[in-house]
């Protein structure tokens, strides 16, 4: 029975420690991983989440997401088609890509975590493994637990909220909507639990927002700074109905992708095809 629930144990594609990547050993639980060093395999369809931060169709998303590929769609759009993106930056260190798509949709708001008091309420909106529960946006609801030193700077935070993959570089939001960090990674529980023999449960890591906010300011994205309300009463559908316009999925690949993943990639504004990519 043990061994069964362990073979459900999943792990994002992501660079943070502690995660291991689609199709790599598992990581050693003490030591931090090269991102550069376990790049994905070539000529394979990468997915994640994005979320627009401003009116000009600025999207954010996981670099890990875009990585080594030279074709990025964001979508589905209300009309079901996909828009091709084009990155205009990433932050390997950050974990972060900057893409832009032409779109004009009410972005999401971004606080400093300055402003953000352990044990807040953390929502995630994104793609979890669309393969399995279907291209459509899900919610989930945690905390934020604490902080996570890497590599000697506490740049990332430790949250409750479900993701797996396809999540990555989604929002992990606080009540308002506001954003409060990017999801990175899971721990690799499986790993984990073979040493331990102790099976974590929600155990997840996303980029804090002020490190985010050096990155949008660096680039001159003209997005919006505000802390949360924390004296508010916001149910989870609310929030969702507030932020679910501004997330889409990112899509990655290269032209000469094999014609396995030809099927996996939504052509420019054609209708989602049955059966959309995991990530």
């Amino acid at each position: 029975m043990i061994r069964a629930v362990l073979l459900l144990a999943v792990s994002l594609w992501a660079v943070s420690p502690l995660a291991s990547e689609a199709g790599a050993p598992a990581r050693s639980s003490s030591s931090l991983a090269d991102p550069a060093a376990e790049a994905p395999a070539p000529r394979e369809v990468q997915q994640g989440t994005g979320f627009i931060v401003s009116r000009e169709g600025h999207v954010v998303t996981a670099h890990h997401v875009v990585r080594g590929k030279s074709e990025v769609m964001v979508g589905p759009m209300p009309n079901g088609r996909w828009r091709k993106a084009v990155v205009l930056g990433t932050d390997e260190a950050l974990d972060l890509a900057l893409l832009r798509v032409d779109l004009e949709v009410e972005p999401l708001a971004v606080s400093d975590w300055a402003d953000v008091p352990m044990g807040l309420e953390a929502l995630v909106v994104g793609y979890p493994m669309p393969k399995v529960q279907g291209l459509t946006r899900k919610i989930t609801q945690g905390i934020v637990n604490g902080d996570r030193k890497t590599g000697g700077v506490l740049g990332d935070f430790q949250f409750s909220a479900e993701v797996q993959k396809g999540n990555s570089g989604g929002p992990v939001l606080a009540p308002d909507g506001t954003v409060i960090g990017v999801v990175r990674a899971k721990l690799n529980a499986l790993s984990i639990a073979e040493k331990t023999r102790d099976l974590p449960q929600n155990v997840n890591y996303a980029l804090k927002s002020s490190p985010l906010i050096g990155f949008l300011k660096a680039a001159g994205v003209p997005f919006e700074q505000r802390a949360p309300d924390l004296g508010g009463s916001y149910r989870p559908f609310e929030t969702f109905r507030r932020v679910e316009r501004a997330i889409f999925a990112v899509i990655a690949r290269d032209p000469r992708d094999p014609p396995g993943a030809e099927s996996a990639r939504p052509a420019e504004s054609q209708p989602t095809p049955a059966g959309a990519p995991q990530r």
